[in-house]
C-alpha cells in the first residue's frame, strides 16, 4: 500500500522572521513528537517584516526549549510564491498575516487558522510589541491546539 500524501501546510508570519521561524519549528516538532511527522508537509513563508534571518533573541528563545535555529532563514513569499504550491492550510502568525494574505490568488483554495483566534489577548499587546521569548513560549504552549486543527481540517 503506497504512503499517504502528506498535508501540505504554510506558517506564514507578517510581524517578524524570528516569529514566523518559531512558529514553524515548533509546529513541526510537535508534529514529529505526536506521530504526525510524515503526514504534514510544513513549510514557512513571510510578508515583510515577517521573512528574513532569525536574530540572536529569536535563537536564544528557540534554544530554551531545545531547538536550534541560530542561522534559520524564512523565504520572503513575494518572491517564493511556489511555496504556496499545493497548500491545504495556512497558519498565520497574526490575524494581520490572515489579513494580508487571504486575497492572493495562491491561497484561495487553502484553509486559514491565525494565532489571534486562539488566543484571548482583548487589547493587550500587539504582536511585536513584546520580546520575543514571550512569544516562542506561547507558541510552544499553543502547538498542541495548532496541530489538532492542522488534523482536523478535511478529515470531516
Amino acid at each position: 500500500m503506497p504512503a499517504p500524501v502528506p498535508k501540505i501546510v504554510l506558517v506564514a508570519g507578517a510581524v517578524s522572521a524570528d516569529r514566523t521561524i518559531a512558529l514553524e519549528r515548533l509546529l513541526r516538532r510537535q508534529a514529529q513528537e505526536r506521530g504526525w511527522g510524515e503526514r504534514l508537509e510544513i513549510r514557512m513563508g513571510g510578508i515583510g517584516a515577517g521573512a528574513g534571518h532569525i536574530s540572536d533573541a529569536g535563537a536564544t528563545a528557540l534554544r530554551a526549549h531545545g531547538i536550534e535555529a541560530i542561522d534559520a532563514i524564512c523565504p520572503d513569499l513575494e518572491r517564493s510564491r511556489a511555496l504556496f504550491d499545493g497548500a491545504e492550510i495556512i497558519v498565520c502568525d497574526s490575524g494581520g498575516a490572515a489579513d494580508a494574505l487571504v486575497d492572493w490568488d495562491e491561497t484561495e483554495q487553502a484553509e486559514f487558522v491565525s494565532l489571534d483566534e486562539l488566543t484571548d489577548t482583548d487589547g493587550e499587546q500587539e504582536p511585536g510589541e513584546r520580546a520575543i521569548g514571550a512569544d516562542v513560549d506561547e507558541f510552544a504552549a499553543l502547538a498542541p491546539e495548532v496541530l489538532r486543527r492542522l488534523i482536523a481540517v478535511g478529515s470531516d
